[in-house]
């Protein structure tokens, strides 16, 4: 069977609106407090990312003890310990709705319901006088989604009604599990990267899913076939005698179509080859028992739990892939990213601030479009560079705060340099004193 697609269902609807001069400069006006904040919490994010701490730099004091005995040393107790070993377990889980059970470690079911949704996109053009025309295209598609959109909120709600999903997506972990002699908890235990489950016949359950009302009929025995669309009173009315209960009639109120198809299942009220709004489709994906791993945790006993660093506050509790070098690449990997992407947003928080600071600015001056384009050509490159100078002092700054032994260096270096600054300048005075009295 071909994999089912959206239906390539495609409706607009077009809004113009038209803002004043002087509402566009209320606006602006109040948009200055809100570009402050802004600019402000910029340099608490520059100065809190570069106060985080590298998990690698812990995780690279963890000592090293074997899965296949247990610890008996005591100095080790409620220490941080790494160790490699099969991640197992016993247990077997399953979502209780379509999927069999098997030993898997974590298993996650993805439901997405197929939905309108609507995508918008504007042209604003400014008018001399300093009003605004603004020409916005709402764009309605069917597709799948995790959760259906509130169609309340659509610009067009009528034809675009969405209906929730009746399943739901979630995580199931398995009670226990071991890396050699040592128990984990799987479920607080942070997993390596999740598989998709390869779906088949054997793995999966598929009923027909049947909602039915029960009714009692009741019928004459000589004209079935008559009574079956009359009421009781009609037919005793007719017969003149009360009718008799011949059978129990099931009228099916909802039946959904349950149907497998590559990696999905979809499911359906009617044709499954064609989604209609409210549909659903499930995937999987798990950590299978077993699972080669690195793990790094607190010693407890025969356990291995989850270790908060007293100095930092790290929390340590992650099974990886590969060796331990590779699990301290992967951590200092994962700083290193959030690290730039902090300082980008850093940066970016600070250009947008300023730029709605002086953005009052442009607006009195598209009172001419011209002069409120070249305004803010002119604002944007020129907060651009002060955001860029300040979001690299800000960084330079707080690094230097945040290590004690880089600021010990910098006051040392800075007394240095003001004291031959000193020096010299008192050099300089003698030479002029001596040269003035000869």
């Amino acid at each position: 069977m071909p994999p089912i697609e959206p239906n390539n269902v495609v409706n607009s609807v077009t809004t113009t609106t038209k803002t004043g001069y002087f509402s566009r400069i209320g606006s602006s006006i109040k948009g200055i407090f809100f570009g402050f904040l802004i600019f402000i919490i910029s340099f608490v994010v520059l100065y809190t990312n570069e106060g985080r701490v590298d998990k690698s730099d812990v995780a690279s004091t963890a000592v090293e003890i074997s899965a296949t005995s247990l610890n008996n040393d005591p100095n080790l107790e409620s220490k941080l310990v790494h160790l490699n070993g099969d991640l197992v377990t016993d247990n077997k889980i399953s979502d209780g709705t379509y999927l069999r059970e098997n030993n898997y470690l974590a298993l996650t079911r993805k439901v997405e319901v197929y939905a309108w949704v609507e995508e918008s996109s504007s042209k604003t053009k400014t008018n001399v006088g300093g009003s605004q025309t603004t020409e916005t295209t709402y764009t309605y598609k069917k597709n799948w989604v995790a959760e259906a959109p509130d169609s309340s909120s659509f610009q067009e709600q009528k034809g675009h009604e969405n209906v929730d999903k009746t399943l739901d997506s979630n995580t199931w972990y398995a009670s226990n599990a071991k890396v050699g002699v040592y128990e984990v908890e799987p479920a607080k235990l942070t997993m390596p990267g999740y598989t998709e489950i390869a779906l088949t016949k054997e793995n999966t359950i598929l009923p027909v899913v049947t909602v039915a009302t029960t009714t009692v009929k009741t019928v004459p025995q000589n004209d079935l076939m008559k009574s079956l669309s009359a009421s009781d009173e009609d037919l005793n009315a007719e017969f003149g005698t009360p009718a008799q209960v011949l059978e129990e009639v099931v009228v099916p109120e909802k039946v959904k179509n349950v149907v497998l198809n590559g990696n999905y299942i979809y499911v359906s009220e009617k044709n499954v080859s064609t989604p209609t709004i409210g549909d659903m489709r499930v995937s999987y994906s798990a950590v299978t028992s077993p699972v080669s791993v690195t793990l790094l945790g607190r010693l407890t006993g025969s356990k291995i739990t989850a270790m908060t660093d007293a100095k930092t506050g790290v929390v340590l509790y992650r099974a990886f892939s590969g060796t331990f070098e590779d699990a301290l690449g992967t951590l200092h990997g994962e700083y290193k990213t959030l690290l730039w992407i902090l300082r980008l947003v850093g940066f970016l928080m600070m250009w947008i601030g300023l730029g709605m600071v002086l953005a009052p600015l442009s607006v009195l001056l598209d009172v001419l479009p011209i002069f409120g384009t070249i305004s803010r050509s002119v604002v944007g490159l020129v907060t651009f560079l002060v955001a860029l100078v300040l979001s690299i002092v800000t960084i330079i700054v707080s690094m230097v705060l945040h290590n004690p032994l880089v600021l010990i260096l910098v006051i040392i270096a800075v007394g240095v340099y003001v004291f031959k600054l000193v020096k010299k300048a008192k050099q300089n005075t003698n030479l002029n004193t001596n040269s003035q009295q000869s």
